[in-house]
């Protein structure tokens, strides 16, 4: 599945992207697309929303637990696909770039790597959850990597050039949340401009919190420290199950 479309909007050109996440080939041919119509442009943020909420366990084309596949190593592959043109953008034009995970405050509070693929059992709230909590940790230690140079071939303090964070986007009614908590936020009419404003808030606040999860645009405080034992083990998961490993 491939869609691109180009328009002019305001003077800026918009392009519209369609690809299926349930495939991790699907998600490199996006990165080519995006680099390729990007190539000598500013590409200044990546933001891993998309997500799935499954009612019945299914498998991704490539053989991995669905939410697990869309939810974390989708963005996994984005988001080392495109970490150099974000900054590249940022030492060219002086402004950093930003990688923004949403995670969930249903994220699990700790991730069970042995029911990662619902080897144990199948729970729709429980993979959900628990591909939330993956976001987080997929966070921090991508942030790590920056600070200590082990990503961007070794080179060190790359969190100077980028903003790493991940958030609580609110709970808004959208298909997802009816389909799996029923109405129990606002609207999506409601929330039309509470993104923007959250985005804006979180990269000031990022200023000071580099590398911190968002609820709203408040910084948490860190429960985990770089190095941490559960953050490596999700990165060594990630790079074998999708065969991608940050240089």
């Amino acid at each position: 599945m491939t869609s691109v479309e180009s328009h002019a909007v305001d003077g800026a050109r918009v392009y519209g992207y369609v690809r299926d996440f349930k495939s991790l080939a699907e998600c490199r041919a996006l990165a080519q697309e995006v680099e390729r119509d990007f190539r000598g442009k500013d590409l200044s943020m990546l933001f891993n929303n998309a997500g799935v909420y499954m009612e019945g366990q299914q498998m991704s084309d490539d053989g991995h637990e669905m939410t697990f596949a869309v939810n974390v190593l989708a963005p996994y592959v984005l988001t080392e696909a495109l970490l150099p043109t974000l900054v590249e953008t940022a030492e060219r034009t002086g402004v950093k770039s930003s990688v923004l995970n949403v995670a969930s405050i249903s994220a699990a509070p700790r991730i069970d790597f042995d029911n990662i693929a619902a080897e144990k059992r199948f729970s729709s709230h429980g993979s959900y959850s628990l591909s939330k909590a993956c976001m987080k940790a997929f966070s921090y230690e991508l942030f790590d990597r920056l600070v200590d140079g082990r990503v961007l071939d070794g080179t060190a303090n790359h969190e100077r050039n980028l903003n790493v964070f991940s958030c609580d986007p609110g709970t808004v009614n959208t298909k997802m949340l009816l389909a799996g908590w029923g109405r129990c936020g606002i609207e999506t009419y409601e929330a039309n401009d509470q993104f923007d404003i959250m985005v804006r808030d979180i990269e000031r606040n990022s200023r000071e919190r580099n590398g911190y999860y968002f609820i709203g645009a408040s910084p948490q405080p860190r429960r985990s420290q770089p190095g941490d034992a559960e953050q490596a083990r999700l990165w060594a998961l990630m790079e074998s199950k999708t065969g991608v490993v940050y240089t």
